[in-house]
């Protein structure tokens, strides 16, 4: 897919590609966390005090970090209020859902409910 083709183009021109959250700071400070899927980049990346670049895909390269996919694609299995409060909040009309279940009468949303996959995921500007 287009991953296996940055992958291999990027690094020809000095650029790392990488699975991370990114933020930065008011002095200008980049911060990038790497790590699997669902250990926390996006919870780390949407800290108040920072701005946010993007929790997933980034590019590191001479001119500086850049995001390839312009939003969040944050885990949304047993998302709620409580367990991760800037996530829920920045879920809207609009947001894609994948692979998650949900009411077809009310179109409510079962962040609970692992039945097709674990792997659920909300993707949000």
């Amino acid at each position: 897919g287009v991953f296996m083709l940055l992958h291999s183009f990027l690094p020809q021109r000095n650029v790392l590609f990488l699975h991370s959250g990114c933020n930065v700071g008011p002095a200008g400070d980049v911060t990038l966390f790497l790590g699997l899927s669902g250990t926390g980049k996006t919870t780390l990346s949407n800290d108040a005090a920072r701005a946010f670049i993007g929790d997933d895909e980034h590019c590191w390269g001479p001119t500086g970090v850049f995001n390839i996919e312009g939003g969040c694609y944050a885990k949304a299995i047993n998302l709620s209020p409580d367990s991760q409060p800037d996530i829920w909040n920045a879920i809207r009309f609009g947001t894609l859902l994948e692979n998650v279940c949900y009411d077809p009468e009310t179109r409510e949303v079962d962040y609970d409910d692992a039945s097709l996959t674990e792997n659920t995921r909300a993707c949000y500007p």
